[in-house]
């Protein structure tokens, strides 16, 4: 038991942030690709409504963005330029390649 419970509280090694807004059908479909992207590589995932948040109302008009990062630590998520982001009409075989090059780069 205790040995499972370890692999479940085990931060993956990517984390996806979505920015969306309310009413979105894009975002809808971007939760859609990433559920699918999911299926084959599982990551930390997490949404922000950019409505809500006025550190993000710069991708009001530009929604949905997904911001993809490596975990470090037991809480942190890198920052900056080590960030990769893609924009509107992506689909889940380009979000798995930006983890799969993230992670490739992150073992250099």
């Amino acid at each position: 038991m205790r040995q499972t419970l370890s692999l479940f509280l085990r931060r993956l090694p990517v984390h996806i942030t979505l920015y969306s807004r309310a009413t979105c059908s894009l975002c809808d479909t971007a939760r859609t690709e990433l559920l699918q992207a999911w299926e084959k590589r599982p990551f930390e995932y997490a949404e922000v409504d950019v409505m809500k948040d006025g550190k993000w109302r710069v991708y009001e008009f530009d929604v949905p963005v997904i911001h993809v990062a490596r975990t470090i630590d037991e809480k942190g998520i890198e920052e900056g330029e080590k960030i990769r982001k893609l924009m509107h009409r992506f689909k889940a075989a380009e979000v798995v390649g930006v983890m799969e090059k993230l992670l490739s780069e992150g073992e250099k």
